[in-house]
């Protein structure tokens, strides 16, 4: 067992509001799961990125240096990549996601599309952040004379508080980002959007106590759990939990833990931001040179930005 997991473990058995990483989403059932989330009448993100992407992909093309490295944080299906790859032209194109079954077909999948782009693969937890060491051990040494280009879209950065966003941004090595960020809007627009009539979303919230059964020896049911989202004002964020149908207890090697009737599972937060707020983020972070890039509907925007090196 990892030092994550059992970071995992003191969360759910050991706190008084017991957390769930969202990493727990994403085993192979959780990533088709999301895939379908993405297509769902209620959950606009995904589809205004396209539509940013679609329109406004040759001036971000302008923006970037001519020779990089893309590197996909996230990249899950591929997808979003491969709707830009053939427009940004990068020399190299790394993707990166947790190990999966799905990741390494989707890589692959892309690899026969795209045949004539150098395309690689780095199955890594890269919220523990990423070194250029890393990056050239998959891309080889020639990475070391090109511009690292994050591409960091689905409003992923949303899943971490501000403050954790920007530590995040710098713990990795880069040169400039390209970022999608889901934008505030009215809340039951957001609620409806993590919350969906046809239980989509919740069956990828419970999935999440699957993949804990498995990596971390739990034994959840997931009949005894329902889920819930809402919107925390203060925060600024989307709150996914799952509660507690009745009384019962969950194993653990940690031990036993009772969860009352209406107790939650915290899951997942996913911060919104407005266009100022999210540039202010990235001028703490250390960019300059920032570009926004918005939905016609204000409903989320694509940022690129230069890393100051002086930083």
């Amino acid at each position: 067992m990892t030092e994550d997991d059992k970071k995992a473990l003191e969360g759910l058995f050991v706190n008084s509001q017991a957390f769930l990483p969202p990493r727990f989403f994403y085993n192979s059932l959780g990533g088709l799961l999301f895939e379908a989330i993405t297509r769902l009448e209620e959950y606009t993100p995904t589809k205004d990125e396209l539509s940013v992407f679609q329109s406004r992909i040759r001036e971000i093309k302008k923006i970037l240096p001519s020779d990089i490295c893309l590197i996909d944080l996230g990249a899950g299906n591929c997808s979003k990549a491969e709707k830009i790859l053939p427009e940004v032209c990068p020399e190299a194109f790394l993707a990166v996601d947790l190990p999966s079954k799905f990741f390494r077909n989707s890589v692959t999948r892309l690899k026969n599309s795209l045949r004539n782009q150098k395309i690689y693969a780095l199955e890594k937890d890269f919220t523990s952040g990423l070194f250029l060491s890393e990056i050239a051990q998959i891309v080889g040494d020639a990475i070391y004379n090109l511009d690292k280009v994050l591409f960091f879209p689905g409003s992923t950065i949303g899943n971490y508080s501000p403050a954790d966003a920007k530590n995040f941004l710098m713990s990795i090595d880069h040169d400039s980002i390209i970022i999608g960020v889901d934008l505030i809007k009215p809340e039951r627009e957001m609620i409806r959007a993590y919350d969906d009539s046809l239980g989509v979303t919740a069956a990828f919230n419970k999935n999440a106590l699957l993949h804990a059964n498995a990596l971390l020896d739990t034994d959840f049911e997931v009949g005894n759990w329902s889920h819930k989202a809402i919107y925390n004002s203060s925060e600024s964020r989307i709150e996914m939990h799952l509660v507690a149908k009745s009384t019962h207890f969950v194993n653990s090697p940690f031990g036993k833990r009772v969860f009352s009737k209406g107790e939650s599972i915290h899951t997942e937060n996913s911060h919104k931001y407005s266009p100022e707020s999210f540039k202010n983020l990235l001028l703490g972070s250390g960019y300059v040179d920032i570009y926004d890039f918005l939905h016609p509907s204000n409903r989320y925007g694509v940022f690129v930005a230069k890393r100051n090196k002086q930083s």
